[in-house]
């Protein structure tokens, strides 16, 4: 299937409304008032009410432009007649009803797999105007979702691209068959031409047992009939021939043209009014990319594309957060955006090598000279720039890469940028320590519930006073190797608690040569981890009140259980392993850590505790006042946990 097909239909209409030398990337920024008021009509501060806006912004590029000349494939997709590529993407709008209530600033947040929605109570407080833009175009479409309709790479001829294509599939399920969604279509449905194979981790030997096979369900979906012996935390890797590869670089674009038009322009070229315009007053642009999205968002900053076509900068502030060291698997051929690496899962695709840093550096095992930095400071468009991570993202996304060189020794960050980690937490945080009731999943350990939203919310405040009004954010807090927060995993100091493995496990990472399928892996990058206190608790970084005073450990990895990979990393869960609750109880277990009474007389001790490290957070602005008086509420509330 041709996914330039949707896109065709406007390409006379588009031809008309272009001029060859036009500066303007957008032909139509048509979105419609959906629901006013937004947000079950909620009133939120002195913003008021929201409403929610959304359609379809038509843009089309210039394959000629020194701007687009990287974009893998863009000289093999269709052009219009005034020889630009044209694209579609949702966008999304959270504005105030009353827009004499808005702050100027846009507020933007990536879409993560075609999430979408709007921010933090925080934040519609503070009277943003919340966007959304399609970028991701391997999705498909629904009425809610955000995604970028892109065209498809052919021959010059106009026949299909075709080439070899990975995906590797671990089901953590007991299922004898089980079936898969294909990223791409199959070149030829009626062909055998496929390679699989089955392996207990990333290191181990692939294997193809005899009763290991798999079949074309349809050109998109193939079913895998799994062998005996292995369990059901294996790893498939099915390498096929597909065709039609999406110009997925374009949703760089995409993103980089919509948030220019809703900063700088009044009128699209079909006269559709911008509907963030405010003639005579200054707007600001943030954006924050969480997880996948902080990956993508560090990416769109590396390839050039915080500069627009008319040599504007497109973000002021940007804030990547839980993406760790790496990049996204985006402007590839046969490119696959919502690949995340992990200790045990992904290793084969690429996005996550170097530069890893914001300051330009030479790395000795690549022999390059880079930095995330670099194209931005050629343009003079580089953002002011937050950058938090979790403690998860030190064990499974290599953040010490963010604040180390490629051996693992210390770096000082560009003055544009400031680096934190949040301790303590899982991949994207959990619900709160007294807010939900852990659970195990495959996992060996309790998920860890401990909450990282709050501290990023704080940080995006931070981010958008820095952007507006120059005010400096809270100094950088990012564990060092210079005072002893980052060790290698050997080195960290966890206690012996009674029935947890501390294994040391992490997510490596060496130099790979993609030019080969599976790649060649080539010398080691140092990765560093976490050093712990005698509870197992990280010593550095942003530390929640819930850790400053807490009732358990809470680490940033988690193990698999028996039957779903044993002692591989556990995903992003992280672990919890409650204290005993008394003296008694936990020397008769043989726990060397304190218990909840030897630390907390009484109820109100706890209590105590948690403000006073709330309060700390609020002068040190890296908690807001409101978010503080729901913590110290919850753990007030939480008389039985601490009795």
């Amino acid at each position: 299937m041709n996914r330039f097909a949707p896109i065709l239909v406007a390409a006379t209409t588009l031809a008309l409304l272009l001029p060859g030398n036009a500066v303007a990337q957008i032909a139509e920024f048509d979105l419609e008032v959906i629901e006013s008021p937004a947000l079950e009509g909620r009133h939120f501060g002195a913003a008021g009410q929201y409403e929610l806006l959304r359609g379809i912004v038509t843009g089309a590029i210039d394959p000629d432009d020194p701007r687009h000349r990287n974009i893998v494939n863009l000289d093999r997709a269709a052009r219009n007649d005034t020889g630009h590529v044209e694209y579609r993407a949702t966008v999304e709008i959270y504005r105030p009803v009353d827009m004499t209530r808005w702050n100027r600033g846009i507020y933007h947040t990536v879409s993560n797999r075609g999430r979408s929605g709007a921010a933090e109570v925080a934040l519609l407080e503070r009277g943003f105007a919340f966007v959304q833009v399609g970028w991701q175009g391997d999705l498909t479409s629904s009425e809610s979702n955000i995604v970028a309709y892109l065209p498809t790479a052919t021959q010059a001829d106009g026949s299909p691209i075709v080439g070899p294509t990975l995906e590797e599939f671990i089901f953590d399920d007991t299922e004898r068959v089980s079936r898969r969604r294909l990223t791409y279509p199959v070149a030829s449905l009626g062909s055998r031409g496929g390679m699989i194979s089955i392996r207990t981790s990333q290191n181990a030997r692939r294997q193809t047992p005899e009763d290991l096979d798999w079949v074309f369900v349809s050109p998109t979906e193939v079913e895998i009939t799994r062998p005996a012996g292995f369990d059901g935390g294996a790893i498939y890797e099915f390498i096929y021939e597909a065709k039609d590869p999406i110009v997925m670089g374009l949703g760089f674009a995409a993103m980089r043209d919509a948030i220019s038009f809703l900063r700088y322009e009044d009128t699209d070229t079909a006269g559709h009014a911008n509907p963030l315009a405010t003639p005579g007053l200054p707007r600001t642009a943030i954006s924050l990319g969480v997880s996948q999205s902080g990956r993508m968002l560090r990416d769109f900053l590396y390839q050039g594309f915080n500069e627009d076509v008319a040599a504007r900068i497109v973000f002021d502030g940007m804030h990547p957060n839980i993406a760790g060291s790496r990049k996204s698997f985006t402007n590839y051929q046969f490119s696959q955006p919502g690949r995340w690496q992990k200790q045990h899962e992904d290793h084969n695709y690429p996005g996550d090598q170097f530069p890893f840093t914001y300051a330009t550096l030479t790395d000795p095992i690549s022999g390059r000279t880079d930095g995330l930095l670099e194209r931005c400071r050629v343009s003079d468009t580089c953002p002011k720039i937050i950058h938090s991570d979790g403690e998860a993202e030190l064990w499974q996304a290599r953040a010490s890469l963010v604040v180390t060189d490629s051996r693992g020794q210390h770096i000082e960050q560009p003055d544009n940028v400031r680096v934190y980690l949040i301790a303590g937490v899982r991949h994207g945080g959990g619900p709160g320590v007294h807010a939900a009731t852990p659970t195990q999943g495959i996992c060996q350990n309790l998920n860890n519930p401990l909450a990282l939203s709050q501290t990023r919310a704080a940080l995006s405040i931070a981010l958008q006073e820095w952007v507006a009004q120059d005010i400096e954010p809270p100094a950088s807090r990012f564990p060092t190797v210079a005072n002893g927060g980052l060790v290698t995993a050997t080195r960290v100091g966890f206690p012996d608690i009674p029935g947890v493995t501390y294994s040391g496990s992490y997510n490596p990472l060496s130099l790979a040569d993609h030019r080969s399928m599976p790649p060649m892996q080539g010398a080691p990058y140092t990765v560093l981890v976490a050093q712990t206190d005698t509870d197992g608790n990280m010593t550095g970084g942003v530390r929640h009140p819930n850790l400053a005073a807490p009732i358990g450990t809470h680490t940033g990895w988690n193990l698999r259980r028996q039957g779903f990979a044993a002692g591989q990393q556990c995903g992003g869960a992280g672990s919890y392993i409650p204290f005993a609750a008394t003296r008694s109880a936990r020397e008769s277990a043989g726990d060397p850590r304190a218990s909840i009474e030897e630390r907390y007389p009484n109820h109100a001790a706890y209590v105590r505790a948690i403000s006073d490290a709330a309060d700390a957070l609020v002068r040190d602005r890296l908690l807001l006042q409101s978010d503080a008086d729901e913590i110290v509420a919850l753990a007030r509330g939480s008389r039985g946990k601490t009795n």
